[in-house]
């Protein structure tokens, strides 16, 4: 927990100089995705924390370690736009979409106990299931743990239209984030609005799967860059909760 003096409001000097400069050293993000390909040229260098591979036979959990290569390519890019907003962090990989980037939501719910218990301070979710009320439950349960843990949860909304419902990123002790077209690094404060936040997300270059490069769009692309962002302030601001993160972006984006 913070103690009385860090409870008070970050400088916001500081915070903003962590964002223009920081590179996120020594902070932990788990990529809840569909894996990550090393051996792309892409990611050259990178040597993951975690490389984790979840997985159900009929109603059974089965966890996996160094299995976790991507099966659709969506994980390879997403890691390599937080590694691009925040060089120094360090990477977990946790699998749970499959190879037609679909997943159980009990499936990325042990990943995301398996990224707590090993102690990962954001956790990034490029992904939404659609916001029905028999879905909310099983969303509920491990983001108010990770809320509760201090673990900073960021999540992609709808690419049809944020005013959809989605899980998780309508929980409001998440960051949701919203892709627009804009510059590289800027992102956006959405006051009063459920979606957050928003950054790049529109024809996005990104390294997928087999070596290649795809243009993508959608708000998966963009949550990255807004979880490298956040892992730059815990790096400034190491014992910071989640309940001031959002605020502090907030102060220290630009307002749509």
């Amino acid at each position: 927990m913070l103690d009385n003096e860090s409870q008070c409001w970050p400088d916001l000097q500081k915070a903003s100089h962590a964002l223009k400069t920081g590179n996120g050293a020594g902070v932990k993000v788990a990529i809840i995705d569909s894996g990550v390909d090393l051996s792309h040229s892409g990611l050259s260098g990178l040597r993951l924390v975690d490389d984790i591979a979840v997985s159900c036979d009929g109603a059974k959990i089965r966890v996996e370690e160094n299995n976790g290569g991507d099966l659709y390519g969506h994980g390879t890019a997403v890691t390599s736009l937080l590694l691009k907003e925040a060089t120094e962090v360090q990477v977990g990989s946790f699998r749970a979409l499959d190879s037609r980037n679909h997943a159980r939501n009990f499936v990325i719910a042990e990943c995301v106990n398996q990224a707590i218990a090993r102690g990962y301070q954001v956790i990034n979710c490029s992904f939404g299931c659609r916001g029905h009320a028999r879905y909310v439950m099983e969303y509920k349960e491990w983001i108010d743990r990770a809320y509760l843990e201090g673990v900073h949860v960021v999540a992609a909304c709808s690419n049809v239209d944020s005013g959809i419902r989605e899980w998780p990123a309508y929980f409001p002790s998440v960051v949701s984030v919203k892709g627009i077209d804009c510059a590289e690094g800027d992102f956006f404060s959405r006051l009063g609005e459920m979606v957050s936040f928003m950054a790049k997300g529109e024809r996005v270059i990104v390294p997928w799967l087999e070596g290649t490069t795809k243009v993508e769009t959608g708000s998966s692309y963009a949550a990255p860059v807004v979880a490298g962002k956040i892992a730059k302030l815990i790096s400034a601001f190491p014992e910071i909760e989640p309940g001031l993160v959002k605020p502090m972006l907030a102060k220290l984006a630009k307002q749509a």
